[in-house]
């Protein structure tokens, strides 16, 4: 007996995700049809489950690219990527933390507005003269 196929239609109603998408995820290698039938892609009942784990590693920061990787790897390959990804993490929640203090202290600036405030401007200068925002922002309060 044949296992049943989905049509392209029926996969992206069950996952989501708009069939032209799932004609992107077939070029570039990550969801493939089963079959054609008449030109139309068959989809087995796994590619659910194929496309699933894209969308989880997507929501996680994965770009496809990665995600192409990651599939095709193994043991060592998947645990570089995985690491290179917690870095890529860590330095972005990092900048993320150094623009909160920023944006804050915009709040409750003591000029009132951060357009009229000096430490605002040694900020951007400091930025101009190749620091870091962090630098910039440490001068500016404790220089």
């Amino acid at each position: 007996m044949t296992e049943r196929t989905l049509p392209i239609g029926e996969l992206a109603a069950r996952t989501g995700v708009p069939a032209t998408t799932l004609r992107y995820y077939d070029e570039l290698g990550l969801v493939r049809p089963a079959t054609r039938d008449g030109g139309r892609r068959r989809y087995t009942e796994s590619a659910v489950k194929d496309v699933g784990v894209i969308l989880f590693f997507r929501e996680i920061g994965f770009t496809l690219a990665e995600i192409a990787s990651f599939l095709s790897g193994e043991g060592d390959g998947r645990q570089e990527l995985i690491e290179q990804k917690l870095a890529e993490l860590a330095e972005r929640q990092h900048r993320i933390e150094v623009a909160r203090t920023a944006l804050e202290h915009g709040q409750r600036c003591p000029a009132g507005e951060p357009l009229k405030c000096p430490r605002f401007w040694t900020i951007v200068d400091g930025r101009q003269h190749g620091l870091s925002l962090e630098e910039s922002h440490a001068r500016a309060h404790f220089a």
